[in-house]
């Protein structure tokens, strides 16, 4: 994950704002280099669209489910 993803994520929770969130979290799981570690990313941004209710979470359910990291 670059610096600057990394520094809009601290300022995203120091906000908090939540749809900021769900989008960076996206982009950190696009940018990770690992499976697992995209995963990681792509569950933090669904937890942070549930609990916004952002029309993301079912993409983002969607994902998860793909790699076997939701039921």
């Amino acid at each position: 994950m670059s610096g600057d993803l990394h520094s809009r994520m601290l300022a995203a929770h120091a906000r908090p704002d939540p749809a900021a969130l769900v989008e960076l979290y996206t982009e950190a799981a696009d940018c990770a280099n690992d499976l697992d570690a995209s995963c990681f990313f792509l569950t933090h941004a669904y937890v942070f669209a549930l609990e916004a209710g952002a029309p993301q979470a079912g993409q983002l359910r969607r994902r998860l489910l793909r790699h076997g990291r939701e039921e």
